[in-house]
């Protein structure tokens, strides 16, 4: 027994050694790309990327031709473990693994587990006043690990939305690539807005960049609509609520998924947006109140939650699953496995021209949720501790230069456009709008600058609670989908009676009080335990909720 143990255990140290050391590498880790330049060799670029094959595969080739007409041969080494959760968490446990081994090996520290919780964690406001060793220590590590060049042997991260690269920023595993110091034309007013619509284009201290902008909305089959004797596809996010999409609804979990998480955290922004136009235009009828603009968007936001909540719940009982993956989604509505779902544009976009090339007709379509979505910048940013940080500089701006900005937006086949998939993605530089450009984007009728349709994201009101959102969404929807479910039909069954459907549309365990305080805290304590018991408590709670709905609504319909 000790001698199989003992052969595991070097077997493991052997499989991992190359990835440590290559992870550990400190400001030497830039001789390589030098080296390559003068040697002739092909550099390689190491990308971690949620990004599916078709803008990989588009992305790098027009990279390395554009490289190769500069006399230099590059390679992409892409890295697309899953979605833009997934690599956050994979990313942080690699730079948790790398600093380890700087502090305690070539500083000769001794590591805590008070540091491994807080060194990629910005200090709190106000700072302690502990002047405690341990708490000296973790100050200094986080001082440290943000001045050093501790890395993952990984150059840039490419994609997957401002939220997630601002909590990247924030744990400092991103820094300045310097693309605003080469190009600073680019940026501001006579070039890439820093916002659109309320939500940032690219990061001040240059930590990050938007490279394309995205909505998000609905993806419908047109065949399976019309078995649903539905005759106007959905656009809005209440559609999906209604009961004639039960078992018809292709959804994704947001806790693995960065972009589903941002269409329900769309849902609840639209929700408060709507409840603050309602008390804004009630006037002073019996709450002179709500004339005063504070008053009325703490009312708004708690008005405007609960019908999210509520929305959300609803939308969850028409699942047909709940998969892994966002880019699962509009693949089964493609082939009629689902009705619809909630997507991306770009995935919805891509997907319909697929299914419909193949079919030979209009089998599918996608439609944004106007006025309930926002524009998202879809990010770049160089990693701490990059390999090869003037070559990832260098691909940064081709994917912003008008050269890049083409194989985003154009067709397949259009001068300087894609040559095998059109990516269905909107350019972030304005100059892309110019109706000189009309004929050869793929979606010549958006422009997201102009049609922002008086929706504008507060991220201030969910921003901070964007994981605490796909929390809830998990654990009222997902965890419990089979007790969900019974609940619907139950309902469905019986037409709705109005106890059972007041009981259903209880949401009180998760209100916004709830939610913002004590919720948020628990998922942010350095004891995953306590998520866990939290989340145990929370799903067992809604599945009692929803036996008992089904119970009271067989009772009220008069079933056994």
């Amino acid at each position: 027994m000790t001698r199989a143990v003992l052969a595991a255990l070097a077997l493991a140290a052997l499989l991992t050694l190359p990835f440590v050391l290559r992870s550990a590498r400190g400001p030497a880790a830039a001789a390589p790309e030098s080296s390559a330049r003068t040697s002739g060799a092909a550099e390689t670029l190491v990308i971690m990327t949620p990004h599916n094959e078709a803008i990989r595969s588009e992305i790098g080739r027009a990279f390395r031709a554009h490289m190769a007409r500069l006399g230099r041969t590059v390679e992409v080494d892409w890295r697309a473990p899953g979605g833009t959760a997934e690599i956050g968490r994979y990313l942080s446990s690699q730079f948790a693994a790398s600093f380890e081994l700087y502090w305690t090996r070539q500083l000769g520290r001794r590591w805590s587990p008070e540091i491994a919780a807080s060194f990629s964690r910005p200090p709190p406001s106000p700072p302690s006043s502990s002047s405690s060793s341990s708490s000296s220590d973790v100050a200094e590590a986080r001082r440290v690990f943000l001045t050093s060049q501790v890395g993952a042997g990984l150059d840039l991260l490419f994609g997957g939305g401002p939220t997630e690269f601002t909590l990247q920023a924030a744990a400092g595993r991103l820094v300045d690539s310097g693309i605003r110091q080469r190009h600073p034309e680019w940026f501001g007013p006579d070039g890439i807005p820093e916002q659109v619509g309320g939500e940032r284009n690219w990061d001040r201290e240059g930590r990050w960049v938007g490279v394309c902008l995205s909505s998000f909305g609905i993806c419908f089959n047109r065949d399976a609509l019309a078995r649903l004797h539905v005759a106007t596809p959905p656009s809005s996010w209440s559609a999906l609520g209604d009961p004639v999409y039960r078992a018809e609804l292709a959804l994704a979990d947001p806790t693995k998924s960065a972009s589903v998480g941002k269409s329900f955290e769309m849902i609840i922004q639209s929700q408060v947006d709507q409840a603050r136009r309602r008390l804004s235009a009630a006037g002073p009828t019996g709450a002179a109140a709500l004339r005063d603009e504070a008053t009325i968007d703490g009312a708004a936001v708690r008005e405007g939650w609960t019908a999210a909540m509520r929305l959300i719940r609803r939308v969850g009982g028409n699942a047909r699953y709940f998969t892994d993956a966002g880019t699962r989604v509009p693949l089964d509505v493609s082939t009629g496995d689902a009705a619809a779902g909630m997507c991306i544009d770009f995935y919805g976009r891509f997907q319909s021209e697929v299914a419909n090339t193949t079919a030979g007709r209009p089998r599918m379509g996608f439609r944004t949720a106007r006025g309930e979505t926002a524009i998202n910048a879809d990010p770049i940013a160089l990693l701490r501790g990059a390999p090869h940080p003037a070559l990832a500089l260098d691909f940064i701006e081709f994917v912003l230069s008008e050269e890049g900005q083409k194989v985003w937006a154009f067709r397949r086949g259009a001068p300087g456009g894609p040559e095998r998939y059109t990516l269905h993605r909107l350019p972030i530089v304005p100059r892309l709008y110019d109706h000189a450009f009309d004929e050869y984007r793929a979606e010549p009728d958006e422009n997201p600058y102009q049609d922002v349709r008086g929706f504008v994201y507060r991220e201030s009101l969910t921003g901070p609670l964007f994981n605490a959102i796909a929390f809830v969404v998990k654990a009222m929807c997902i965890d419990p989908a089979d007790e969900l479910t019974a609940a619907v039909a139950a309902l469905a069954a019986a037409h709705f009676p109005p106890r059972a459907t007041a009981l259903f549309d209880d949401v009180s365990a998760v209100d916004y009080a709830t939610v913002a305080g004590p919720m948020r805290a628990a998922l942010q304590s350095p004891d995953p335990l306590e998520a866990a018991r939290l989340s145990a408590h929370l799903v067992g709670q809604f599945r009692a909720q929803y036996r008992r709905v089904a119970a009271l609504a067989r009772a009220e319909g008069g079933g056994a």
